[in-house]
């Protein structure tokens, strides 16, 4: 499980990768607390997991955008541009492309690399990226860990934080805004442009397995 990136304690660990909250784990808790560190290394594995999953459709369209802004070009002729982009990447699939690239994977980067070990593994556990808003689960990430820092100590810094420039998006953000019309092309492309449809197949069968584990006493 070399390509599990993760914040973590000695006890427990939280998955953390990219366009699932990756951003707002490290820079929260990595700062603030020491007991809490950032790897990937195999040998610091600690014996409870929590995996973070996320819709694999919604990931990997908001995936596509942060390619997109990536690109070197200016920054207003990426977003009044964005479907000519599109259009162009699709006709070259085969080839690089945001659309398979890092932030866009399909399933090469994370936790599905290493699912039937997660899965077979004791004291692993899966969850939604919405339950990263919840209190609910933190509440149980100190059960689990007694080493997890006192939820009242951060819990409203952590609710603010997450609701900064990388959280969900909100009416009164304009950054927010732009990036959720951004990702709605997105994903109108992938659900109506039949050069995606081998795309489409391995997100919907990515999340074939995400829908089983919701049905498993893992899923928390």
């Amino acid at each position: 499980m070399d390509n599990l990136n993760r914040i973590q304690t000695k006890n427990l660990a939280i998955t953390a990768a990219p366009k699932m909250a990756s951003t707002n784990l490290a820079k929260f808790f990595i700062d603030r607390f020491d007991g809490i560190i950032e790897t990937i290394s195999d040998r610091k594995l600690p014996n409870i997991i929590i995996v973070i999953t996320r819709n694999e459709r919604d990931r990997w369209c908001s995936g596509v955008i942060q390619e997109i802004n990536e690109l070197e070009l200016g920054h207003q002729s990426k977003h009044s541009r964005v479907s000519y982009i599109l259009d162009k990447e699709a006709d070259s699939l085969g080839q690089k492309s945001i659309f398979t690239n890092s932030h866009a994977h399909l399933g090469t980067i994370g936790y599905l690399t290493c699912i039937t070990e997660l899965v077979l593994r004791d004291n692993t556990y899966f969850t939604d990226i919405s339950s990263l808003s919840k209190k609910s689960f933190w509440k149980t990430v100190c059960e689990l860990d007694n080493t997890w820092p006192n939820l009242n100590e951060w819990w409203d810094d952590w609710n603010n934080f997450r609701n900064g420039d990388h959280g969900p998006p909100v009416s009164v953000n304009p950054e927010q805004i732009q990036r959720k019309k951004l990702v709605s092309i997105v994903k109108d492309m992938l659900n109506n442009d039949t050069r995606l449809d081998f795309i489409s197949t391995i997100l919907d069968n990515n999340q074939e397995t995400i829908n089983y584990l919701k049905k498993t006493d893992k899923w928390i």
